[in-house]
């Protein structure tokens, strides 16, 4: 029961409140404000960042269509090959181990910590960062732009070379070095898209170099 005198009431009030606000800030500590009147606008930016690749592949899809590639002969959209791929994971599995080595000193290869997300954005954060943007990405480089450039003067090499150069100046906000490395990346994922005769090798192989990342960025 409440007391009943005012002025017990008041000193009540303002200790109850003190508590509560302590109790929040405790909450609410952490990198970025998520506090319930901001989290309308955090939850409609982590929502745009799965709604952005989630357009792109639908946009690519009717691209492919509009340039009348195959899915499958173009696009790579069947099963891969079995022993091509199994090697390319395990090779991607080393060269992701041997950049983390190599790049150990540059500040800007670390993974960014996450902020003290509540647990349905960083659901919807790895959704977007984890799958889709890799399926996007993939499906644009690897897919599309690749089954038209390797119908040029470039073939197949040419091809693979110049989407993975297209491919790292996206990422244009890192290092040099780093720049360097993403290019091999996308020089490995070309030739699996090739050797494997699908795009879902690459896929993989970009969704298991992304959730690494992520990882590291929940556990740091």
């Amino acid at each position: 029961a409440f007391p009943d005198s005012p002025g017990i009431t008041c000193q009540w009030t303002r200790t109850h409140n003190s508590r509560r606000r302590l109790r929040r800030k405790r909450l609410w500590s952490g990198h970025l404000d998520v506090r319930p009147h901001k989290m309308p606008a955090l939850l409609l930016s982590t929502l745009s960042k799965v709604a952005l690749p989630g357009v792109a592949i639908g946009l690519l899809l009717f691209a492919s269509k509009r340039k009348k590639f195959s899915l499958v002969e173009d696009i790579g959209i069947t099963p891969p090959k079995i022993w091509p791929s199994a090697v390319f994971l395990i090779a991607w599995i080393f060269l992701i181990a041997v950049e983390e080595y190599a790049t150990s000193g540059i500040t800007d290869a670390h993974a960014k910590p996450w902020p003290a997300y509540p647990t349905h954005i960083v659901a919807l954060r790895v959704l977007a960062i984890g799958f889709l943007g890799p399926i996007a990405e993939e499906l644009g480089f690897r897919g599309l732009l690749l089954a038209w450039l390797r119908r040029s003067r470039l073939g197949i090499f040419g091809a693979i070379v110049l989407t993975a150069a297209l491919w790292s100046v996206l990422h244009f906000e890192y290092a040099p070095e780093l720049l360097a490395l993403i290019f091999l990346d996308g020089i490995v994922l070309g030739c699996a898209r090739q050797v494997s005769g699908s795009l879902f090798l690459p896929i993989t192989m970009h969704i298991g170099g992304n959730l690494f990342s992520i990882y590291q960025s929940l556990t740091q």
